[in-house]
């Protein structure tokens, strides 16, 4: 809540957060923990997060967002008066030791669980927590392998990938809307994408969306790249340049995209649209890292901006989390992935406050498979700031979840699809 707070943690603790840590971090504003597990004292929510390797970028942003809005739902009188307090594991952004990390918070009587900063990592994190029993909430690791034919306990918050209104496809709908709104529809495209995480899914999602919806635009070609091996991306962009398509789509992360779109732009040559989705082009860091003119008018699939509207019942808005985290973690900003897992926390407590035993694993499944949220700010502290509402389905996946689409103008990211949160319309061709 914007900056109406003191009593946060400490800025010690802070940094404490932010450092590579292998180990428990007990992170809590609870004035005693000495009643722990009798039902009177903390209750303790787990995090698994990539505090330090190639994952650490969203593993870091993503506990110290998360710790934000427990310090939030804990100065508004917790739950039922008990506060949370948040158990940290480092994860090191290796998949393998996930489900060893799973099973220390289970035995430190940590009985709800959120993680685990990328899709390779969550996906044995899932299949840990089905064979635990323990609810693994998931709020914006994007794979829908994570769920595959669905998880008895674990429950993805964010849009699907592949879903018929996940980030990719509506991504292409945004762009394809915008060409024809300025009546130069695109005819052509061209796909470079990362071979590896949760790109293959959405690289299955845009060519899909185009056969099946846009039949008559020409897919040129589709390149797949090995991020661990590639750091020039000069040789790739010649390729598209020299295919010269109208939609060029991009999908990697912010290694590749960081260094990609300078390539793009020191190429002299410009498609009338580039699209993306999650990854690079959305991180926070992606527009003073490549610069406003390469990153101006790129559209993308987009876990949360800060431009979002907030609801009528908001305590938290989309701007006041910014400037809550840039004043509680030295001035960075976050992106998406910090809102996702702030909202998380609106989650777990609509979870906790319904559930027939907080300190029951089997109770807290059921709780937040029942949880429900109508949109933005629609929980009852008032704190989920995301653009969609909640609604788990049997499988485990949010069937309320709907892509957000943005485009970078002006050097923001604006929300332009779907209409009922565009704050403007997409800017066709990039100026």
């Amino acid at each position: 809540m914007k900056s109406t707070r003191r009593g946060r943690a400490s800025s010690a603790l802070r940094a404490a957060i932010a450092l590579p840590l292998a180990g428990t971090l007990l992170l809590s504003a609870c004035a005693g923990g000495d009643d722990e597990g009798d039902g009177d004292g903390p209750i303790k929510v787990g995090v698994v997060a990539a505090l330090t390797g190639i994952a650490a970028p969203y593993g870091v942003q993503s506990l110290n967002s998360f710790k934000l809005a427990v310090d939030d739902i804990n100065e508004a009188g917790g739950i039922d008066g008990r506060d949370l307090e948040v158990v940290a594991l480092d994860n090191r952004s290796k998949p393998e030791e996930v489900p060893a990390l799973m099973r220390r918070l289970v035995g430190e009587d940590v009985n709800i669980i959120l993680g685990a900063s990328s899709t390779p990592l969550t996906v044995t994190g899932a299949q840990a927590a089905d064979q635990l029993k323990v609810p693994l909430l998931v709020p914006m690791e994007a794979g829908d392998v994570i769920i595959g034919e669905g998880r008895s306990h674990v429950f993805k918050l964010a849009p699907s990938v592949l879903a018929d209104q996940g980030w990719s496809a509506q991504g292409v709908r945004a762009v394809m809307k915008g060409s024809q709104d300025a009546g130069d529809p695109i005819k052509t495209a061209f796909l470079i994408n990362a071979s590896t995480g949760a790109f293959p899914e959405a690289g299955q999602a845009w060519t899909g969306t185009l056969e099946k919806e846009f039949p008559d635009v020409e897919l040129i070609d589709t390149i797949t790249f090995d991020e661990a091996s590639t750091s020039d991306f000069g040789p790739l962009v010649a390729k598209a340049k020299a295919a010269n398509p109208d939609l060029l789509i991009f999908g990697g992360n912010p290694q590749s995209a960081f260094q990609f779109y300078p390539a793009l732009q020191d190429s002299g040559w410009q498609p009338k649209a580039t699209l993306g989705s999650l990854g690079g082009n959305t991180n926070a860091q992606f527009i003073s890292s490549v610069g406003a003119e390469a990153a101006d008018g790129d559209v993308a699939g987009n876990y949360w901006t800060a431009e979002l509207k907030p609801g009528d019942d908001a305590k938290q808005t989309p701007q006041g989390f910014v400037e809550d985290y840039k004043e509680a973690y030295d001035g960075q900003s976050p992106d998406g992935v910090g809102a996702y897992y702030y909202s998380a926390a609106a989650v777990v407590a609509e979870a906790l406050r319904n559930a027939d035993d907080v300190d029951d694993k089997e109770s807290l499944t059921k709780a937040l498979r029942d949880v429900d949220i109508s949109g933005i700010n629609g929980d009852d502290n008032g704190l989920y700031i995301v653009s969609h509402g909640v609604d788990f389905d049997e499988q485990g996946f949010n069937a309320a979840a709907v892509g957000l689409v943005t485009q970078i103008q002006d050097g923001k990211y604006v929300p332009v699809f779907p209409d009922d949160v565009a704050n403007a319309k997409i800017i066709y061709p990039k100026r």
